[in-house]
């Protein structure tokens, strides 16, 4: 087998890891319940991310290239690359901080 075929032998075996570990991420999303002893902890860490993934949007057009969609399915972060890219993320994160607020009486 030649050093091609074997590169390439290799990176079709991650690109199948990484599938399984999406597909896997992706049936198991489960939010933990509201904890009000921890909420404005965890009200600064969403707030935290969504600045994050706002700006992971910018960055994330990357994705959308052949290189790096390869990438993203062997490192398993395409799905979440793609939900950034369409909002989805952030406004996951915004009915999170909702659902604290509401659930421990903060404004």
């Amino acid at each position: 087998m030649t050093q091609v075929a074997r590169a390439l032998a290799g990176l079709s075996c991650l690109a199948l890891i990484g599938m399984a570990s999406v597909a896997s991420a992706a049936g198991s999303e489960k939010t933990h319940p509201v904890n009000c002893a921890t909420a404005e902890g965890d009200l600064r860490a969403i707030a935290a991310e969504k600045k994050h993934a706002e700006d992971q949007q910018a960055e994330s057009v990357f994705a959308i290239t052949p290189a790096g969609a390869l990438l993203g399915l062997v490192s398993g972060t395409e799905n979440k690359r793609l939900e950034m890219l369409s909002g989805d993320y952030v406004k996951k994160l915004d009915e999170r901080s909702a659902e604290i607020k509401e659930t421990c009486g903060i404004k």
